[in-house]
């Protein structure tokens, strides 16, 4: 290998680098986006607020538009916040499941 490939090899690598830490970046903002929904709809539920309010609707629109994972069905069936809670965290199990595949050898991350 001559230097002129080393360099271009490096250059590649550092390329390689930048572009799995950003897709990181991005798939760590995502599930804390998703979290923050999830937290939303919990403080709605210790309030006996169990409305879904349209703006979270729209949210979960938007969301289901740039996750990797779409959506349950039964989310947008659900009719009130403690349905949508349960429905969110399947959806992001399946969400977890795929950005971290490594997870599934562990034995405590489904509750089935």
């Amino acid at each position: 290998m001559s230097i002129q490939d080393a360099i271009v090899e490096m250059d590649t690598a550092k390329e390689r680098a930048a572009r799995v830490k950003r897709q990181r970046r991005l798939r760590v903002a995502q599930v804390q986006r998703l979290e923050q929904l999830l937290e939303d709809v919990e403080t709605r539920n210790l309030q006996r607020d169990r409305q879904v309010p349209t703006e979270m609707w729209r949210e979960l629109v938007e969301l289901d538009g740039l996750l990797p994972v779409r959506a349950p069905k039964r989310l947008w069936e659900a009719r009130n916040t403690a349905r949508l809670h349960d429905a969110i965290l399947d959806w992001e199990g399946d969400l977890l499941d795929q950005l971290t595949p490594h997870r599934r050898d562990y034995t405590d991350t489904r509750d089935d």
